[in-house]
């Protein structure tokens, strides 16, 4: 999804850790005088378990421009790039080179040290040590400025390539558009205009052009290796040092509105004024939430995570809807109401409510309930419900698509309440074990999948139809869709999607207590391996995992599950038993291989993927909240760090940081459109959440700790609290949350079954 006036100037990196690494944060001793600005580390998580890392991004609170280095195209994980390439700034790439020009992004790449370099929210700095020039910038919200230190006696090149039209005016000022790049799978995005000025004339200027090899490859995300056009401005060696100065800004209008914004952002201030501006801006925006306690590792992957949820563009919201828009709603409600009037307007223009055209699912509406049930107005409710209720109605529901072109599979979701599996082949061997390897030395490769062609053409021949998800995720989507009806009067409706919302006990198989795949004719798939069938990624029955992980993805019912597994102790029984499952005899690698995206395992729970992060607070509906606070304070401590291989999996639009964040603070929503948090175990003192209107809301652990994890009572605005959960409101509203917390479990606190959340349906076990 691309929200409206956004512009994507965002490149990838590689690198080990660098200087903000080597500190106390990470020796556990205190420093006097850091500001939460301070304590983020931009290379969190850019060594990642799976196939990309975590990319870096420099930008201010909401703006729309964000820059970092792009590095070696070559190198998966960012952190462990030799070179910076250039420096994209929306139109196009920047980069200074030394000598006699030569076209390319290739043969202008540097070399470069992370102990030379200096990276944060405010604020870049590295030396490029091929020419031997320390480059460095920071940003405004639409504008950018860059300084260049070169040594004396060398002759200096600046180049601005990429698909842009650049003119050079006069002696110091530039201005031209260019395609800016983004949204999914690299697609060109707006037309951007842009403005800019040097600090000191050019010697000379030309324009170039390389031709593309034979085969052309130019390389992944923006490595250029070879073709290109753009334009260069020359500089003579000079006796004396020379501080070269480069101030662009950007517009979605024209180069005169880009001068404006240059003008108002940047005017005349020096680069260290604006440097200063923009820590004050995002000490502003991280102090939204302040800490106290906890340790220094702690404190940095907590400003680091919250950085990254606010830096983050969330566009994708199969990721985002978890947690991250509820975060969004606590602390920075405009910008999700402006995030949702660009869902509206992407519906006015298309006809359908934005969904991002990725994973699975109507998430969008599940954003939009949970803001309108949690009191944010500012958007067109009416029309967002029309968006809604067609993307439910007639929109298609195959993964990875996005709008119209119902088929016989969303057919048989209407009519029978579940989304269809394809059948298994006649010919398939029954009597083999599905999912058995044999040990190391072995060919990696995935349990083949056993079901017959797929015969439906719009169905993605790679991510094919994930048929339990999309059940399960989808009945989600409803239930959302049928509270909006309510609010609204709207009572028919009400009916309908309530009763689809039920839709995910059609697909539970009692003889395994687990969620399973269901034919259209409505057999059960055999064979069926809950942990390893469903071919590459699971994608025949799932959405990048197994039938261990998406049992529990029935948020808005939690104790419906409980009534289809026959009492709270077998719940509990399963849910232990998710956490302590094991690979069925697979080696590990080979069931890394087949599920990439199930990283961060503990038994079956992987940490890095999304659609695993409700599931530890799953024992609060079971009447055993102190195994969500043990399991809660095992996974922060296990699975996040303030290295580079400090997030166990995808960031996406900081879903995996935002994570973090809640849970440090001692709540998440386990449920986002219910207008309810779930209580953990905070790990800080006290957290304070500016609500707005001059509120704020505290989090008190007393006597919180590592071994101090479990709550032993709480009080709530001053009255005693025995339920493991509080309502939106009660944060919103402002107020204090105490938590008294010890080294063994209250089994007591939380644990009675009229103390459990609410759940659309009622208790019929004990």
């Amino acid at each position: 999804m691309k929200l409206k006036d956004t512009f994507l100037a965002l490149c990838m990196l590689v690198s080990p850790a660098f200087a903000q690494h080597k500190s106390a944060a990470t020796a556990g001793k205190s420093i006097t005088g850091k500001s939460p600005a301070d304590y983020v580390d931009l290379y969190i998580g850019s060594i990642n378990p799976k196939n990309r890392s975590t990319a870096p991004v420099i930008k201010a609170p909401g703006g729309n421009m964000n820059i970092f280095p792009t590095f070696n195209p070559a190198v998966e994980d960012f952190y462990l790039s030799d070179k910076i390439f250039n420096f994209p700034v929306g139109f196009g790439s920047l980069m200074i080179s030394k000598g006699e020009f030569k076209p390319g992004a290739r043969e202008n790449a540097s070399h470069f040290d992370h102990d030379m370099e200096t990276a944060t929210p405010y604020y870049y700095q590295a030396l490029l040590e091929d020419p031997n020039i320390n480059t460095e910038y920071t940003l405004t919200d639409n504008a950018a400025i860059f300084r260049f230190t070169i040594p004396a006696n060398q002759a200096t090149n600046l180049m601005l390539s990429g698909n842009s039209t650049i003119e050079v005016k006069g002696e110091k000022v530039l201005e031209g558009s260019g395609a800016s790049f983004g949204g999914r799978r690299g697609e060109a995005a707006n037309k951007r205009y842009f403005y800019a000025e040097i600090s000191k004339a050019a010697s000379s200027h030309s324009t170039w052009k390389e031709e593309a090899p034979a085969g052309g490859n130019g390389g992944r995300r923006g490595g250029n290796g070879g073709g290109g056009s753009g334009t260069y401005l020359h500089w003579d060696a000079s006796s004396q040092p020379m501080t070269l100065e480069f101030k662009v800004a950007l517009s979605n209008v024209s180069a005169e509105d880009a001068k404006a914004t240059l003008d108002k952002e940047i005017g005349k201030s020096t680069f260290d004024q604006v440097k200063a501006k923009l820590k004050d801006r995002w000490n502003a925006e991280l102090n939204l939430i302040k800490i106290k306690g906890g340790t220094e590792r702690q404190r940095g992957i907590f400003y680091s995570t919250l950085y990254r949820t606010r830096a983050l563009r969330m566009g994708n919201v199969w990721d985002t809807y978890r947690s991250a828009y509820a975060l969004q709603d606590l602390i920075e409600p405009k910008e999700s109401v402006k995030a949702i009037n660009s869902f509206i307007d992407a519906y006015e223009k298309t006809g359908w409510l934005t969904n991002s055209g990725a994973m699975i699912g109507n998430h969008s509406t599940s954003v939009i309930a949970e803001a309108y049930l949690k009191g944010l107005r500012g958007f067109d409710v009416e029309k967002a419900y029309a968006g809604m209720r067609k993307n439910a109605t007639e929109g298609t529901m195959i993964p990875w698509k996005d709008g119209p072109g119902t088929t016989e599979l969303e057919k048989c979701y209407y009519e029978k309440g579940w989304y269809p599996a394809l059948p298994i082949r006649k010919d398939a061997d029954e009597k083999k074990p599905v999912g058995k390897y044999d040990k190391l030395p072995y060919n990696v490769k995935w349990t083949p999948t056993l079901e017959v062609e797929e015969w439906v053409p719009e169905v993605d021949s790679w991510h094919r139809r994930q048929s339990v998800s999309v059940t399960l995720e989808h009945c989600y989507d409803d239930w959302c869709l049928a509270q909006m009806a309510k609010a609204l009067g709207k009572q028919d409706d009400y009916q309908l999607f309530m009763k689809r919302a039920h839709n995910y006990q059609n697909l539970f198989k009692p003889s395994i207590g687990l969620m399973a795949p269901k034919t259209a004719d409505g057999n059960w798939v055999e064979p069926f391996d809950p942990k390893t069938s469903g071919g590459f990624a699971g994608e025949g029955y799932f959405a990048e995992c197994n039938s261990w992980v998406y049992t529990w993805s029935v948020q808005h019912d939690i104790q419906g599950l409980i009534n289809l597994e026959g009492s709270r102790q077998n719940f509990v029984d399963k849910l232990d038993e998710l956490f302590t499952t094991g690979h069925n005899g697979m080696d590990k690698m080979a069931f890394q291989g087949q599920f990439p995206d199930m990283t961060g395992l503990v038994g079956m729970y992987p940490q890095g993927n999304e659609p695993a992060y409700h599931i530890p607070y799953l024992y609060n509906y079971a009447g055993q909240p102190w195994k969500t606070q043990q399991k809660i304070r095992l996974l922060m401590d296990l699975w996040y760090d303030i290295t580079p291989q400090g997030i166990a999996g995808d960031e996406d639009g900081g879903a995996t940081s935002s994570w973090y964040v809640f849970n440090s603070m001692g709540f998440y929503p386990q449920n986002p459109a219910s207008a309810v948090f779930d209580i953990g175990s905070p790990i800080f003192e006290e957290s304070t959440i500016n609500v707005g209107s001059g509120k704020t809301f505290v989090i008190e652990a007393k006597g919180a700790s590592a071994q101090n994890k479990y709550v032993q009572s709480a009080t709530l605005n001053g009255k005693t609290w025995n339920k493991p959960w509080m309502k939106s409101s009660d944060i919103t509203g402002g107020g204090r949350l105490t938590l008294v917390m010890g080294p063994r479990p209250n089994k007591n606190w939380g644990s009675a079954q009229a103390d459990a959340a609410p759940s659309m349906s009622a208790a019929t076990v004990n």
